[in-house]
């Protein structure tokens, strides 16, 4: 009965009173069911607010995902405070920054931090420390304990009140903080519910072609799956929008939440085994890795019926060799940190090929346009800018108005700087990012393709392709390699490669091998770094 008029704290406590026995989360020996999780949430409320932390207050949780996150995380939205989620490995500089814009007034941490630098940042903020480690303030323990006794008064919070700030990764500058609301979190996981309602309820006449395809797809794993809460194995961050959602999804629902507090491939697979994981979700660069290992095949993985992912685009050849190897639907989210996640994402009911190849149609309740460059709607078929609009949309950039005006109009329509086609069928497919097109001859070059059927190349691990400026003919086109370990080739395989299938005019110029790309957090090439290679290299001399 989950709905966008309620708060978070509204949402968390109707699935712990109606699910008190059942099991909620799991990480490492640590195990929780519902009616336990919400009594460290509402302690740990109780001991912030005895803290003296108040309604619209900043708490910056620098913690990998584990039941310290949860706990922090519902607890501070019950005193209708705002979580600030960081990368628990973030470096100085960015820290420094994020601090210096966010003004916390608590962080709970599960590192030290030097109190130089959070003075400097920002000022008189409360630290707590998840463990006994030697360091200034307060431990998470000594909060809960004092929070058994005090009173709890929970803020008399709307849907529409500030929740948290969600940091972007920062690839192109520093971090900027999105603002959402507890509707515009709690929207995308009514959506997934919808998503979910095929095989989770029982089939009318408008499901039930459906429904057939995918039992005829799946058989057993469906079965045992429909109509049962399902354990999520979350290898991805929380400070993550797609971390987030993961979270918000598996405990807003009722199912099982299986956390790592970091990736590690064996022990992904290892907890799936164990586990009876019904869905993993895991950015691409991780299934490559997993699907790479030698004793891939002596993990029971039977249990699977979705293999989710998102964050980062995947190749089609990688979402079929999931498919392959897994023997489970891909789900392939689409969505953005302004736009808490989903936009759009395939289905269990989707062919293999449209998993494969699309990010599926949009999510109940999104509305989607694809635009050109003076915002006007193009027909199926053509490509330009994806603009959406929905109750998951942010609020805006914090303390930059003038950002937000630049992508959110007067209508709440967001335009996301993605290169998206929508087809006959309303699926979405992504061409690229609107800031990557390489204009070369006057042509339009949309890297995304050349980079997919690069990654379709039995030697080739992953492509990233970049425009670099030229002389002539306005842009070049650079091809980034990374080849599957052990294979060798040369830049004119690679080019003989390309002239079977691609257009003269999308031929990359130059083509260059690295044992690893540069990268951002959610495991995306940095091409802005691989661009600034490419520059540094021209300015030599040294391209032909």
């Amino acid at each position: 009965m989950l709905k966008t008029e309620m708060t978070m704290p509204q949402a968390i406590r109707q699935v712990a009173e109606a699910f008190p026995e059942r099991e909620a989360l799991v990480c490492g020996a640590s195990r929780f069911t519902y009616g336990q999780l919400l009594d460290n949430v509402q302690r740990l409320a109780r001991g912030l607010g005895a803290l003296g932390l108040r309604s619209g207050d900043r708490v910056a949780a620098l913690l990998p995902p584990g039941p310290e996150f949860v706990f922090t995380f519902f607890g501070v939205a019950e005193l209708g405070a705002v979580i600030v989620p960081l990368n628990p490995q973030l470096r100085r500089r960015e820290l420094e920054h994020v601090l210096g814009d966010a003004e916390p007034a608590v962080l709970v941490t599960w590192r030290p931090i030097e109190l130089e630098l959070l003075r400097r940042a920002a000022g008189a903020c409360r630290i707590i420390l998840t463990s006994k480690e030697e360091g200034p303030g307060l431990s998470l323990d000594e909060i809960l304990n004092g929070g058994e006794t005090a009173p709890l008064s929970p803020a008399a919070a709307s849907p529409r009140d500030l929740l948290a700030l969600l940091y972007t990764s920062g690839t192109t500058g520093l971090p900027k903080g999105t603002m959402h609301t507890h509707r515009s979190l709690i929207a995308p996981v009514v959506a997934s519910i919808k998503l979910r309602e095929l095989w989770t309820r029982r089939p009318n006449l408008r499901t039930a072609p459906q429904m057939a395809r995918a039992l005829a797809r799946y058989g057993r794993r469906l079965l045992r799956a429909a109509g049962r809460p399902q354990t999520f194995l979350s290898t991805i961050g929380w400070h993550t929008i797609s971390g987030l959602e993961v979270m918000l999804q598996a405990l807003l629902m009722g199912d099982r939440l299986v956390a790592m507090p970091r990736f590690h491939p064996q022990e992904a697979l290892r907890l799936v085994e164990q586990e009876r994981v019904t869905i993993l979700v895991a950015v691409p660069m991780a299934y490559q890795v997993m699907l790479g290992l030698g004793d891939f095949e002596r993990y029971d993985t039977s249990s699977l019926l979705i293999c989710g992912t998102g964050a980062a685009p995947c190749p089609p050849h990688l979402a079929r060799e999931i498919q392959r190897r897994f023997n489970c639907a891909v789900h392939i989210g689409f969505g953005a940190t302004e736009t808490a996640g989903g936009i759009a994402a395939t289905s269990v009911s989707d062919s293999a090929e449209r998993q494969a190849e699309t990010v599926g149609r949009p999510m109940p309740g999104i509305e989607i346009r694809i635009v050109d460059e003076q915002r006007r709607d193009l027909p199926p078929g053509q490509v330009g800018e994806l603009a959406c609009r929905g109750d998951n949309i942010m609020l805006g950039y914090y303390h930059a108005p003038e950002l937000t005006a630049a992508v959110v109009d007067e209508d709440n329509w967001y335009y996301t700087g993605d290169l998206a086609m929508l087809d006959e069928k309303g699926y979405l497919h992504i061409v690229g990012r609107k800031k990557d097109v390489i204009i070369r001859g006057g042509q339009n070059i949309y890297p995304a393709e050349i980079e997919a059927f690069l990654s379709a190349h039995p030697k080739i691990r992953e492509a990233a392709v970049v425009g670099v400026p030229a002389a002539v003919a306005g842009e070049s086109v650079w091809a980034f390699i990374c080849l599957e370990e052990g294979a060798q080739m040369s830049a004119q395989e690679v080019l003989d490669y390309c002239r079977t299938a691609l257009e003269p005019y999308k031929i990359p110029s130059q083509v260059r091998f690295l044992s690893e790309f540069p990268r951002a957090e959610i495991g995306k090439p940095q091409k802005m770094v691989l661009r600034a290679m490419a520059i540094e290299e021209m300015k030599g001399g040294n391209v032909p």
